[in-house]
């Protein structure tokens, strides 16, 4: 296992997995005639190589996996967000337990694959965790693999 760091939150990445942490160009996020906005942490953690070109939230990547993968995805919002009703949930949310799991609850449906959504506050920092398992019938032997993967996951 190796831990893999950065923009302030860690990851305990087991062997054969892939994380990567960045944060987006805020040139590439302005609108048209405004200044640059603030972006914040992404983090993406899979059992499965993930392709290079890939949007925040798996897009791109989704569509590429198979039964057995998973995809982990930490996405910190702006300091706005702080004290809303969305990120009212204070610590993070997991262990997850596999019943949360809906096809309904991916960014856009895949067949069977299956997702979860959880939106929290640690640090000051507000979240949101999205999981998509590439099998909504293997479930909880996925979201156990998931679960040992969250269980080393540290926010500062």
């Amino acid at each position: 296992m190796a831990q893999l760091a950065g923009h302030g939150i860690a990851v305990e990445v087991p062997a054969g997995w892939e994380a990567d942490f960045y944060r987006r160009d805020p040139s590439a996020v302005a609108l048209r005639d405004a200044p640059p906005e603030e972006t914040y942490a992404v983090v993406h953690v899979a059992n499965w190589p993930l392709p290079a070109e890939r949007g925040d939230f798996g897009g791109g990547a989704v569509e590429l996996m198979e039964r057995s993968d998973v995809l982990i995805v930490l996405f910190e919002y702006s300091p706005e967000n702080l004290g809303t009703a969305l990120f009212a949930r204070v610590g993070t949310p997991w262990p997850l337990v596999a019943d949360e799991f809906d096809p309904h609850q991916m960014q856009r449906p895949l067949p069977g694959q299956s997702g979860l959504q959880q939106f929290f506050t640690v640090a000051d920092r507000p979240f949101c965790l999205y999981v998509v398992l590439g099998s909504h019938l293997d479930r909880r032997a996925l979201v156990a693999e998931v679960n040992d993967v969250l269980a080393g996951v540290t926010i500062s």
